[in-house]
C-alpha cells in the first residue's frame, strides 16, 4: 500500500474540486433574476405609492371646493343674501327707508 506522504510525513487528504454544475448555475440565476424582479417592484411599488397619495391630496380640495359651493349655493337663495347683493351692488332700498348720504366720502 502506497499512501501519499507529504515532506513532513503527513498523509496528504486529496480535496476534490467541487464543479459548478448545472443545478447551481441554476440556482444562482434564479437568485439573481428573483432579486433583479423584486428590487424592480420596489420602484413600481414606490412610484405608484407617490402617485396615490397625490390623487388623494386632489381628491380631498376638491371635496373643499364642493362643500364651498354647496354652502355658497344654499346662501344664494336665502332671503339675506338676496337683499345684501341688491343694497351693496345694485343699489337698491326699500320704498319705506330714507337714504342719508355722507358728505366726507
Amino acid at each position: 500500500m502506497s499512501q501519499n506522504l507529504n515532506v513532513k510525513g503527513r498523509k496528504v487528504v486529496k480535496r476534490k474540486k467541487k464543479n459548478l454544475n448545472i443545478v447551481h448555475i441554476a440556482s444562482i440565476a434564479f437568485i439573481m433574476y428573483f432579486g433583479f424582479t423584486f428590487f424592480n417592484q420596489q420602484l413600481k411599488l414606490n412610484k405608484y405609492n407617490s402617485q396615490i397619495d397625490m390623487y388623494t391630496k386632489e381628491i380631498e380640495s376638491k371635496q373643499y371646493l364642493i362643500e364651498y359651493y354647496n354652502n355658497r349655493n344654499e346662501n344664494i337663495t336665502t332671503d339675506e343674501y338676496i337683499e345684501s347683493v341688491a343694497r351693496e351692488k345694485l343699489g337698491l332700498v326699500k320704498p319705506y327707508e330714507t337714504i342719508y348720504v355722507d358728505s366726507n366720502k
